[in-house]
């Protein structure tokens, strides 16, 4: 069994991989956030720095992706990471946010199958393997299992499928029976994607689906670090877990705090970072509050440290 770490925007930059491999583990696969090539005709080298190998650890696997609906844009960002030592490249047309979909891009894409055809002819014509992120459908599954039959006909490196249409975003339940009649369509090697929270969750989609081997976790991973390591296999020790995750937090706040400028900008940075782990950590959802009030550093820190230095605080069975 393979675990991936889902791109998510703004959270699972280098820093933040390179110490998730560090404290926690588990994955074997990082996709780094995806880099847009929206009317570019040249490669800014900044949009590749969050991919640069001085800011990636060398054992910490990472594939990078691009959000387009270009063909040739596709090519020329492609061309320039590959030339940084990559050989595969993922395609979003998963992202469900409006600010995207609403000019074809991410999952706006997905009603246009010509236009995928149109960007695949030229993508799949670098020296690197594409592979695709993708939605169900932005409305309806029938909207992907149209686009399915348009990704057999190119030599992909495998598919990842998020549960839901673009239209639900994170909302409402994963539709497990438009994944399966997606992922059995589908000639090329698909990873499951969406709502492992738990064990139990992994366990029960892996029980229906065993011909899937690929998995991807996102907020699931965000919100319980331990869970990848767990599903490998490894536990960690209950008296063992806040202290892990207050090295992760302070290695993490250090980093953030030397590149982003004024107290707000960091903290706004770390509200999201425990918007995720509150899940396990805050049960009342008291201390959440408390952290989403601080403007300063100093309290942001005072706030924090209530729930990194309590050992007891850390809890299996989040609360959504």
């Amino acid at each position: 069994m393979n675990l991936f770490l889902a791109p998510i925007q703004g959270m699972t930059v280098a820093c933040y991989r390179n110490l998730f491999s560090k404290f926690f583990g588990g994955i074997d696969v990082y996709y780094a956030p995806f880099i847009s090539t929206a009317d570019m005709d040249k490669v800014n080298p900044v949009l590749l720095k969050d991919i640069a190998a001085e800011n990636n650890k060398p054992e910490v696997k990472v594939i990078p992706q691009i959000l387009s609906s270009s063909g040739t844009e596709f090519k020329l960002f492609s061309d320039a990471i590959a030339d940084m030592g990559y050989n595969e490249i993922n395609w979003n047309i998963g992202c469900p946010f409006p600010m995207v979909t609403r000019k074809k891009r991410g999952s706006g894409i997905l009603p246009y199958p010509e236009m995928i055809k149109n960007v695949l002819d030229t993508a799949c014509s670098g020296s690197y393997t594409v592979t695709v992120k993708m939605r169900l459908g932005l409305d309806s599954p029938e909207e992907g299992l149209r686009v399915i039959e348009i990704l057999n006909e190119y030599p992909l490196g495998g598919v990842i499928i998020h549960a839901r249409t673009g239209k639900q975003m994170y909302a409402g339940n994963v539709d497990l029976d438009s994944f399966e009649a997606l992922s059995s369509a589908c000639k090329h090697e698909t990873t499951y994607n969406g709502d492992i929270f738990t064990h139990n969750d992994l366990i029960r989609i892996s029980s229906r689906f065993p011909h899937i081997s690929n998995f991807m976790l996102g907020r699931g991973a965000l919100g319980d670090p331990f869970l990848p390591s767990l599903i490998k296999g490894h536990i960690v020790p209950e008296g063992s877990k806040m202290s892990l995750l207050k090295e992760f937090h302070d290695e993490l706040f250090s980093y953030y705090r030397s590149v982003l400028s004024g107290e707000k900008h960091l903290c706004d940075k770390m509200k999201e970072f425990w918007r995720q782990l509150s899940f396990h950590t805050d049960k009342e959802g008291k201390l959440l509050k408390k952290i989403k009030k601080c403007y300063s550093s100093a309290d942001y820190l005072a706030a924090a440290n209530q729930i990194l230095c309590s050992s007891s605080m850390w809890s299996d069975s989040p609360v959504r």
